[in-house]
C-alpha cells in the first residue's frame, strides 16, 4: 500500500494496552501484549501506547519488551509531569527503533488565579523540556481539556508547543462532550493558539455518553490529525473510541472545511481489523476466567 501524504493522512494511536487495561476486568500479560503489539505493527498502527511504567512495574517490563520487538510503529509510554515518571518511560522505550514519551498534565484547575496558572504552565514547560532531553518525540496531553477554561487551555497548549511538544492531545477525559461542542473546541484551539501549526492535534475521546467515535470524527473536520482509540473500544469506564469504527468512518466520509470538501485516509491495513478484534476479545475472555 502506498504511504499517504501528510496533508491527507490521519494518524492512528492505539491505547488498547494502556487505557484498555483500565476497563474493569481487563488485564494482559507480557506475552499477550507482545503478540498484540506485533499484530498492531502489521496493521500499520502509527503509535502503540503500551502502558504507564511510572505507576506500574508490570507496565515498565511490558513497555521495555515491546520496545525491543517493534520496528515499524512508534512505541509509546504514558507519564505524568513528575520527573521520575518521565525518566521511567525514557528508560523503558530506550530499545525502541521509534519511541515517544506521552506526558499528561491536569489543566482543569480548582481556581484560575494568576499564581495557579503560572505554576501549571511552569510544570508543563519543565516536564516537556526534561522529556526532550531523553527523546525527540514528545506528546503532551491537556488532561480534562473539555472542562477547562478556554483562555487558559490555549495558553497551556501554546506553552507546551514552545517547550518542544510535537503532538498535543485534547482528551474528553470524562466522556461528557457532544460532537458539535467538541468540534468547536478543536476549531477554537486551531484559531487561537498562535503556534498551533508547529504541532499535530490529537484527540482522545471516552465513551460515557456513547459519543467517542462521533466526537473523534467531528474533531477531524476541525483540524485534528491523530485519533487515539482502542481495539473493541476498550478503556476506562465505558471505554474509548473503537478503532475499527474510527478507521472505517474516516475511509468512507468526506469532511467540509472552509467551504471545501476534503477526504482523509489512514495507513491501516483494514483486512486485519477483524483479526485484531478477535485477539483482544480472546485476551479479555481469558483474563476474566
Amino acid at each position: 500500500m502506498k504511504r499517504l501524504t501528510l496533508d491527507s493522512k490521519i494518524l492512528i494511536f492505539d491505547t488498547t494496552m494502556r487505557d484498555g487495561e483500565l476497563m474493569p476486568g481487563v488485564k494482559m500479560n507480557i506475552q499477550q501484549k507482545i503478540s498484540l503489539a506485533k499484530l498492531l505493527e502489521a496493521m500499520r498502527i502509527d503509535v502503540i501506547e503500551v502502558g504507564y511504567p511510572g505507576a506500574f512495574r508490570k507496565d515498565f517490563d511490558e513497555l521495555f519488551m515491546v520496545s525491543k520487538q517493534i520496528k515499524g510503529s512508534i512505541v509509546c509510554g504514558l507519564a505524568s509531569s513528575k520527573p521520575d515518571e518521565i525518566a521511567s518511560v525514557a528508560l523503558a522505550i530506550k530499545p525502541a527503533a521509534q519511541g515517544r514519551i506521552h506526558i499528561y498534565t491536569p489543566v482543569h484547575l480548582s481556581d484560575y488565579s494568576q499564581v495557579h496558572q503560572t505554576q501549571t504552565l511552569e510544570v508543563i514547560q519543565d516536564s516537556i523540556i526534561l522529556a526532550r532531553d531523553y527523546c525527540s518525540d514528545i506528546e503532551w496531553s491537556a488532561f480534562d481539556a473539555t472542562r477547562t477554561d478556554l483562555d487558559f487551555l490555549c495558553k497551556a497548549i501554546e506553552r507546551a508547543i514552545q517547550s518542544g511538544a510535537m503532538t498535543i492531545s485534547i482528551p474528553d477525559s470524562c466522556g461528557m462532550a457532544n460532537p458539535e461542542d467538541f468540534a468547536e473546541l478543536i476549531r477554537q484551539i486551531m484559531n487561537r493558539v498562535p503556534n498551533i501549526n508547529n504541532a499535530a492535534i490529537a484527540v482522545h475521546c471516552h465513551n460515557d455518553l456513547g459519543n467517542a467515535v462521533k466526537n473523534s470524527i467531528a474533531a477531524i473536520g476541525s483540524g485534528a490529525r491523530q485519533i487515539e482509540c482502542s481495539i473493541n473500544g476498550l478503556g476506562a469506564r465505558c471505554g474509548n473510541a473503537n478503532l475499527a469504527e474510527v478507521v472505517n468512518a474516516i475511509h468512507h466520509k468526506s469532511f467540509t472545511q472552509n467551504g471545501k470538501t476534503h477526504y482523509y485516509q489512514t495507513d491501516i491495513e483494514t483486512s486485519l481489523l477483524e483479526t485484531a478484534s478477535a485477539l483482544v476479545k480472546e485476551i479479555v475472555e481469558r483474563g476474566s476466567r
